[in-house]
């Protein structure tokens, strides 16, 4: 096992380009981590395993040499970002693989995981292993990738004695705006991790704007004389992008890095986007539904809309009738489980479970996630008056899901979250 120095070592190698990002580097993004028990890190290593065997050896270097911005570096998954929320979901990503494996189906979804590289494709995947895995736990009989009679197939397929029911998994990503924005913070951030490693220095604050290739190249060249200065003479450098944003800079010797630092926002047409996926899940599913949608919002619909601010029965309210209007003319479907990218709150209270609330045969649930003060809220949405009974079942399917990885370690043999 490397040592601490060696582990550090392979780090600055990996950000002056002098080592390429493989499995084998995980152990080195950990060893000093400030959120992980010992036995932590050996989970971690465990998880690493997983996707390594499920993933291929060389998928990480396939995504370096594509220059995708894939799921896998994000900030939610990536050990580099030494967070809980990270954690969690590293354990619980590869918990859902464990038991999944076996499936009917798994093949064809292993090998999308593997080969489809896109990140709408990949983050629909995930929803769709996160509801097999709740369904799993509730002993349905779980089948991936069915084929139907019109030629498709259908994600997945829960199934007990007396109900059948077809999901088919959604991600609603950023518009081509809000990617280019996402795509501009993601190289900054990988270089300012770069220049922070080099000097030693701690780089916080707002990146702004995207700019153009000589404005960007010109700043970064201002960056990096001034992390030179702040770690020569032990002083912070406080700049003032071109267009927007301001980084401070700060010498730091033991823990150098990039955290927090904020992006841009961007106008969004979410909800337009939202109604044009419902649209092409109809078609989808023409003369072989109804089918439900497993809709996951990385796009900000929580955040960006009217919905913003309000409680859960409030959101209810305003999305049933909306909803249930738009899926009266879509008769292929049986209505839409909606919830939002999970991220920590600031605000404790929100952190846990509520009583579910109705409004005209549709549920919204609340409920507590592993990875610090996390919670997530899930709207399942009916055809009026319609599939009423179905909606109850995944809504018990998700009012519970924040229980579902402990549930998954202990299955597997591992420790709970609360020991790693």
């Amino acid at each position: 096992m490397p040592t601490d120095a060696e582990h550090r070592e392979m780090i600055v190698q990996l950000m002056k380009n002098e080592r390429r990002m493989d499995w084998t580097l995980w152990p080195a993004f950990i060893y000093n981590s400030r959120s992980l028990t010992m036995k932590g890190k050996d989970a971690v290593l465990w998880a690493r395993d997983v996707l390594q065997r499920a993933l291929g050896d060389n998928f990480i270097q396939e995504i370096e040499k594509r220059s995708i911005q894939h799921p896998i570096f994000s900030l939610e998954l990536w050990p580099a970002n030494d967070v809980p929320m990270v954690y969690a979901n590293l354990f619980h990503l590869a918990a859902q693989i464990e038991l999944l494996q076996s499936t009917v189906g798994w093949a064809r979804v292993r090998n999308e995981l593997c080969t489809d590289l896109r990140i709408d494709r990949w983050v629909s995947t995930l929803l769709q292993l996160e509801v097999a895995g709740l369904g799993l736990r509730e002993e349905w009989l779980i089948e991936l990738e069915r084929p139907l009679a019109n030629g498709g197939t259908t994600d997945v397929v829960l199934s007990n004695t007396a109900t059948k029911l077809i999901v088919e998994a959604k991600a609603m990503l950023l518009s081509g705006n809000e990617q280019e924005a996402s795509e501009y913070f993601y190289q900054m951030v990988q270089t300012l991790a770069a220049l922070a490693w080099k000097y030693n220095v701690r780089i916080t604050g707002s990146i702004g704007s995207p700019l153009s290739p000589d404005d960007q190249a010109q700043w970064l060249n201002e960056i990096e004389r001034s992390a030179e200065k702040a770690a020569r003479t032990g002083k912070p450098h406080t700049m003032l992008g071109p267009v927007s944003g301001h980084l401070e800079i700060i010498e730091e010797a033991g823990m150098p890095g990039v955290a927090p630092l904020e992006g841009v926002l961007i106008e969004t047409d979410v909800g337009k986007r939202l109604i044009d996926k419902l649209f092409k899940t109809n078609e989808q599913y023409e003369n072989v539904g109804p089918a439900w949608v497993r809709l996951g919002d990385y796009a900000g619909l929580w955040q960006s809309s009217s919905l913003q601010g309000k409680t859960l029965s409030e959101k209810l309210e305003i999305l049933t009738p909306v909803l249930q209007q738009v899926l009266a003319i879509l008769p292929n479907l049986s209505g839409v489980i909606l919830s939002p990218e999970v991220w920590p709150t600031a605000h404790p209270h929100s952190n846990s479970s509520i009583e579910p609330c109705t409004h005209e045969g549709s549920i919204a649930v609340r409920c507590p996630i592993p990875g610090g003060n996390r919670s997530k809220e899930t709207i399942i949405i009916t055809q009026a008056g319609k599939y009423t009974e179905q909606a109850r079942i995944f809504a018990n399917l998700y009012a519970s899901e924040g229980t579902w990885l402990n549930w998954a370690l202990h299955k597997l043999g591992k420790l709970l979250v609360t020991e790693i």
